[in-house]
């Protein structure tokens, strides 16, 4: 056993790449061992050739036009295909292709690799086996690293919103990206309307051009410098009346949770600093923030009660759950887009504060997409309509809908049938927006899974 325990973790730390190498060592002349990372190949091993450096630049896409789509049904697959001037020039003259669902390797060889195929099998399968183990470890680091961002976000609710002078808050929202994401720098400035003025961190403020100078901007992370370490991302933090940049700093490209967590942050952020903004405003505006201020707290045991749910199915009934209960509406559908049906259908549906049966027919389409990803529509003025054809009868009744959007695509909408008027309450509104974009957010979660 405790041979075989070492002979497993060998090949699961990477050794199988070695048994691949070995394997061809004793029967072939040459070869080499190569990856794709974009449009180049990776060398990753060469065996009886030299080579002149780390990388065959652009042969990516050329080697893989000579091999026909992947099987979908099977695990792994070994297949071969002679390489042609038109592909790749030079001395290899044949490929052979072991690929899975998210990874490939080729190896290239000066002959036909025919005699190899059945032996070769086995060897292939050492090669899948730690792929798929590579794989379930970076899904479990980026799940864990998900549930860590959600705890820092619950963590963050309780004080984001309380009002404090604007160099606090800077140094709160700092201290918050510092202790949930761990970059290599952070710093926050102020626009002034003509320059930069920092705020909180210690690195120069930039130029005010680009993006920094635009007028309109959305609270999402915005890549200023990805071509080499350190890598650089903007956060804007927005309201009418003033803007914050949360300019951050890695040694490696962020991954894209990150991404979601900023941007979830940067909605959140923006109107936390809308409200400090009504705040001091004026004292006629005490009741309306003091009204706010209850939605706030509703807000965080809601996203608390999202974060907590444990498949998509609850997730979708709590969002549900959350809208009726703050709107006080009569009737409230929630449309959810079905990757396995292939479209929109009624996921659930509330009348009077019940759960009620109601026409539960597919609208079979891809996801709409939208770069403006508008927060909410008054559904009578038929511009919904126009992005979103409801044939359900329960949609007559509705007058507000809020899209769930995830990165411009429209995974589902929530509608009730209260319309603008009889919701003035704008911090509502807003507490409204903020839940569907955290079942957005915390929809991924499961999708990753």
């Amino acid at each position: 056993m405790s041979s075989l325990y070492e002979q497993m973790d060998f090949i699961l730390s990477g050794g199988a790449l070695n048994s691949l190498s070995g394997f061809l060592s004793s029967r072939v002349s040459a070869a080499l061992i190569v990856t794709p990372v974009n449009a180049d190949l990776e060398i990753a091993d060469a065996v009886g050739t030299k080579t002149d450096g780390l990388f065959l630049r652009g042969w990516a896409p050329k080697l893989a036009s000579a091999f026909p789509p992947r099987a979908k049904n099977k695990k792994f697959e070994v297949i071969h295909a002679p390489v042609t001037s038109d592909n790749i020039e030079g001395e290899w003259q044949w490929a052979v292709a072991v690929r899975g669902k998210r990874w490939a390797f080729y190896v290239l060889l000066r002959e036909t690799p025919e005699p190899l195929l059945a032996e070769l099998m086995p060897v292939a399968g050492l090669v899948a086996l730690w792929q798929e183990f590579q794989y379930m470890e970076t899904a479990e680091k980026r799940l864990s690293q998900l549930a860590y961002m959600i705890l820092a976000t619950k963590s963050t609710l309780a004080s984001i919103f309380e009002p404090v002078p604007l160099s606090y808050y800077a140094s709160f929202l700092m201290d918050v990206l510092n202790e949930s994401l761990f970059p290599r720098s952070l710093s926050i400035f102020k626009d002034d309307g003509a320059a930069l003025i920092p705020l909180a961190g210690e690195n120069a403020p930039p130029e005010r051009k680009g993006i920094y100078a635009q007028k309109m901007l959305p609270s999402t992370p915005i890549v200023t410098k990805s071509d080499s370490s350190p890598y650089e991302v903007a956060l804007p933090i927005v309201e009418p009346h003033q803007r914050l940049f949360c300019v951050m700093q890695w040694d490696n490209m962020p991954e894209k949770e990150t991404l979601s967590f900023l941007e979830l942050i940067g909605n959140l952020a923006s109107r936390a600093l809308a409200i400090s903004s009504l705040r001091s405003e004026s004292e006629g505006g005490k009741g309306e923030i003091s009204s706010g201020k209850y939605t706030i707290l509703t807000l965080s045991k809601a996203l608390n009660a999202l974060k907590s749910r444990k498949n998509r199915h609850d997730l979708l009934s709590m969002t549900a759950d959350i809208v009726t209960e703050m709107t006080k509406v009569r009737e409230c559908l929630l449309v959810a887009w079905n990757k396995e049906l292939g479209g929109y259908v009624p996921f659930d549906y509330r009348k009077d504060d019940i759960k009620t049966s109601c026409d539960s027919s597919l609208l079979r389409l891809d996801r709409v997409r939208s770069e403006a990803e508008t927060q909410f529509f008054d559904f009578p003025s038929r511009e919904f309509s126009e992005l979103l054809y409801c044939p359900w009868p329960e949609m007559s009744a509705m007058k507000l809908v809020f899209p769930i959007w995830d990165r411009g695509r429209m995974d589902g909408f929530i509608a009730v049938s209260s319309d603008q008027s009889a919701m003035k309450d704008g911090n509502k509104l807003s507490a409204l927006v903020i839940i569907a974009q955290f079942t957005a957010f915390a929809l991924r979660n499961f999708d990753c899974a």
